[in-house]
């Protein structure tokens, strides 16, 4: 454990506190892991000192959306968290997406199943059940962030389950519910819905509200990685060129869920895939600030970046991921599967040139790592569907890939104005192939984005990235500078902070972090990480 107690003065610095509040210049002491002296007038303390001058003093920043859960309780746990520090950020709220690391069914057979995940990298093997069980198996050898976790409905669903696709029996439904009030009442913040990968692609909408209905009573936050985030889609009957886009179909069915129910809803990473569904952006915002209107406690978040992360299934419709792997060798299954990915592709204006294979643990393609799918079809002198079913029969749908064309520049500006959004990364770093750039350089690109282009003041985008994560996550103790609180503080350059990735360097540090306090330990000090400090806490 790290020593927690170290007192430290910051002189000079500018002092944005994290209420969106103008900044001004000014010294904080710390003392004890806390904030114990916040003063624009001179600070007397008998401690080291760090000259601010020129500098931003910031509450840490909080990741909203991560999935770091799944990496904690690796061996080489620091090596998945380093690059988030050095970008300035203290605490990881975890668990989204459907998929958490904990709160299964005790010995559930299907182990195997619930780590056939996007995070397969970190390397462990699920040695816990509940939450309190992860929980406590963290706090072993302590963490080098602070943490707060979700249970992810997709990943209890499956301990009971697998990846059935038929609907839930009243005695599952009930283990269901059960276990995942049970990891709420252990510390879990509340419950990620996971609706585009399996098992969460099966639900129903009986069993999504239930879970809502549970998150409501526990007065906690439900989160939604959605159906369908483009205007057409598997997740939907299409019917070109009538009725509603099916991202916002998708929208309003959680709109819905969170009015029948008043359940705090969380939309997760909100996205416009394929250059067809940037049209639908005004309408999905408005369809937004009508709910929010009409009394709908529902905010969204985003990253920096117009391409994501995810597994190489991630665009197979739910009766086709229902059948695999029998699928990959029916005929008429494949037949309907590249009509309807024709007609997506037709519509839509994403197809397989936008999709790059950052990873896959297969002999025979892992030298394919870094190319996109209409490339390497090329190169087989195949068609591109074929291509890429080839890729996802030889990795089960788990190869890992970057997606492009998920928004533009002028839609992630206007994400960042917008009042219901906070900032986050969805990132996780690998142990091998292309990284995702958002694990290096998110928060720095957002701050840059705000020097540089005036797109919302410096205090709205700090407020953004701390405090309102904090409040939304229901963690009281951090997320602003003030008297009494946690001593989690990012000192910045706000004239040379910057994002150095590109498509190409993918895991290139940022400029313009100077340090990072997690618990009043500095763990980043002068750009520099300290290694082996673990004064991050459980957030229960």
């Amino acid at each position: 454990m790290s020593d927690q107690n170290q007192r430290m003065l910051l002189k000079n610095g500018f002092i944005v506190d994290g209420t969106g509040s103008e900044g001004r210049t000014g010294n904080l002491l710390i003392e004890g892991g806390l904030i114990r002296e916040l003063s624009e007038k001179d600070i007397y303390a008998d401690c080291e000192t760090v000259d601010c001058s020129g500098k931003v003093i910031s509450p840490g920043f909080i990741d909203f959306h991560s999935h770091n859960d799944w990496f904690l309780p690796s061996e080489n746990a620091d090596s998945f968290t380093a690059p988030f520090t050095k970008q300035g950020i203290t605490t990881f709220f975890g668990g989204n997406c459907g998929f958490s690391a904990a709160g299964f069914r005790k010995n559930s057979r299907f182990v195997d199943k619930i780590l056939e995940n996007p995070f397969r990298s970190s390397g462990i093997s699920i040695q816990w059940s509940s939450m309190k069980e992860y929980f406590d198996k963290l706090s072993e050898p302590g963490i080098s962030n602070n943490f707060a976790n979700l249970a992810g409905h997709g990943c209890v669903r499956t301990s009971i389950k697998g990846y059935d696709p038929a609907p839930l029996s009243k005695d599952e439904m009930n283990e269901l519910l059960m276990l995942l009030e049970e990891a709420m009442d252990q510390g879990a913040k509340g419950v990620s819905l996971g609706l585009q990968y399996e098992p969460g692609i099966f639900s129903t909408m009986d069993e999504i509200r239930e879970v809502a209905k549970l998150v409501k009573r526990k007065d906690k936050l439900l989160t939604v990685h959605s159906r369908a985030s483009s205007a057409v889609s598997g997740a939907y009957p299409i019917k070109p060129f009538f009725g509603q886009p099916h991202n916002i179909l998708a929208l309003e069915e959680m709109i819905n869920i969170a009015k029948e129910t008043g359940v705090r809803l969380q939309y997760s990473h909100l996205l416009f895939v394929g250059e067809k569904t940037w049209k639908t952006f005004d309408k999905t915002m408005a369809v937004i600030d009508k709910a929010i209107s009409d009394g709908v406690d529902i905010k969204f978040d985003t990253y920096a970046y117009s391409c994501g992360a995810s597994v190489i299934s991630v665009i197979l419709p739910g009766w086709f991921m229902a059948k695999v792997p029998q699928a990959y060798e029916n005929k008429n299954d494949i037949l309907r599967l590249k009509f309807e990915l024709t007609v997506i592709e037709n519509l839509l204006g994403f197809g397989f040139g936008d999709i790059q294979i950052s990873y896959i643990d297969h002999p025979e393609l892992t030298k394919y790592i870094g190319r996109f799918i209409s490339d390497i079809a090329k190169e087989w002198d195949r068609t591109p569907f074929e291509t890429y079913l080839e890729f996802a029969k030889k990795s089960n749908g788990k190869a890992r890939v970057m997606q492009y064309k998920y928004s533009n520049s002028k839609m992630i500006e206007e994400f960042m104005k917008h009042p219901a959004c906070l900032f986050m990364t969805d990132a996780w770093v690998e142990t091998n192939g292309a990284q995702n750039q958002a694990c290096f350089g998110c928060f720095p690109k957002f701050l840059q984005m705000v020097r540089e282009k005036k797109i919302i003041t410096l205090e709205e985008a700090i407020y953004k990235m701390t405090f309102a994560a904090a409040k939304r996550a229901d963690i009281k103790d951090r997320g602003v500078l003030k008297t009494g609180m946690a001593a989690d503080i990012t000192v910045f350059d706000r004239d040379n902070i910057r994002d150095n990735t590109s498509q190409t360097e993918t895991d290139k540090a940022p400029s313009g972090i100077n340090h990072v306090f997690v618990n009043g330990v500095h763990v980043l000090k002068n750009g520099e990480l300290l290694e082996g400090l673990h004064p991050g806490v459980i957030l229960r």
